[in-house]
């Protein structure tokens, strides 16, 4: 009788340790929510020479996207390198949000300065590799996170519902995480050789974006449990994920990568229902379930709502399409990650990427 009282109170006191957390786990999103919700960035409507300082938050080819400190963003064009997260001061004429840039001050702390350090060196290498241009933007999309599509190659993409397939996303990390299993698991080694490559890949190759920092927060939260030897939950990662960069980058609340990224995660979640990332998942289907057929059917029935919302239109191929182009990222990032990891040392990966 003791044993079964004992047991009983055990489970309840688990369960109620478990609730307590989830209900501080959506305080902290909720916090992170309404932060987002009530610093909401504004299109700047202003006209005249002004001086603007802010932060770069985004570029897609040679259009910048300045997040000014009064909370307003200003396009311009600069053919200058620029990279989101750059601290810039500029001198220009406005004319409503657009502004012609006549002096460009750019100020970069040491994690900016050795990001874009690590960052051009790779993305170089890569270059002298690729042959033709569409392969150099597809390229620098799929490993850097960085679109140099134009306005005609991006419509076409989104016409047959695969532009977001184009970013930086948990397939990577996926990827880049099964080099890994290659060491030993004795003392946890390969957990803490993958977290720190993981890290420097987050934090020194890319510049921030929702996709990938979702997905390395995932992951991080996964190899901390594997070293501390803790009960790992993927819906709490993904909670704590968005809370963080929110808190961080409050504008990414309103970016339609953001939504995508976390909605095909929550789809993943609730339709495998276990204890691994969304991104193995993901792959574990990839390699076991018609080239990842069922998966991408998951992620698709999710997504394809809000991009139907987003875009104006709604492609039935994207089902096919979106499937079909998975399998062949997956092969491309496969090659190109070697690439990476190799340092393009090895002329038949470079042959094959």
């Amino acid at each position: 009788m003791e044993f079964y009282h004992l047991s009983g109170y055990t489970w309840h006191s688990a369960a109620a340790m478990i609730y307590k957390g989830y209900i501080i786990l959506f305080a902290f999103v909720l916090l992170a929510t309404l932060q987002a919700f009530f610093n909401k960035p504004k299109w700047g409507k202003t006209f005249g020479y002004k001086t603007f300082k802010g932060v770069v938050i985004n570029r897609i080819h040679n259009k910048v996207y300045l997040l000014t400190e009064e909370g307003e963003i200003y396009l311009f064009y600069a053919k200058r390198r620029l990279f989101p997260q750059d601290r810039v001061k500029l001198q220009g004429t406005a004319k409503g949000t657009f502004v012609k840039p006549q002096n460009i001050e750019v100020k970069r702390g040491l994690l900016q300065r050795l990001r874009v350090k690590f960052h051009q060196t790779l993305k170089e290498r890569f270059l002298k590799t690729a042959k033709r241009p569409f392969e150099k933007k597809l390229g620098s999309a799929l490993l850097f996170g960085e679109n140099w599509f134009s306005r005609k190659e991006r419509k076409k993409l989104s016409l047959i519902g695969i532009y977001h397939l184009v970013v930086i996303s948990g397939m990577h990390y996926a990827l880049l995480f099964s080099f890994f299993l290659i060491f030993p698991a004795r003392f946890k080694v390969r957990y803490y050789i993958a977290l720190v490559f993981l890290a420097f890949f987050t934090f020194l190759v890319l510049f921030p974006k929702a996709p990938s920092y979702r997905a390395f927060t995932s992951f991080a939260l996964f190899l901390a449990s594997k070293i501390g030897e803790r009960p790992y939950s993927p819906l709490k990662a993904l909670l704590v994920g968005y809370s963080i960069s929110l808190l961080l980058f409050p504008h990414w609340f309103y970016s339609l990568g953001f939504w995508l990224s976390y909605l095909a995660s929550l789809g993943l979640i609730l339709y495998y229902r276990s204890n691994r990332t969304p991104e193995e998942n993901f792959l574990r289907n990839f390699f076991g379930t018609l080239l990842g057929l069922e998966a991408t059917l998951v992620v698709l029935a999710v997504i394809t709502p809000l991009i139907g919302y987003s875009f104006h239109f709604f492609s039935f191929g994207s089902f096919l399409y979106g499937w079909a182009f998975t399998v062949l990222t997956e092969l491309f990032l496969l090659v190109g990650i070697l690439n990476v990891v190799t340092y393009w040392n090895f002329p038949p990966l470079v042959q094959a990427q």
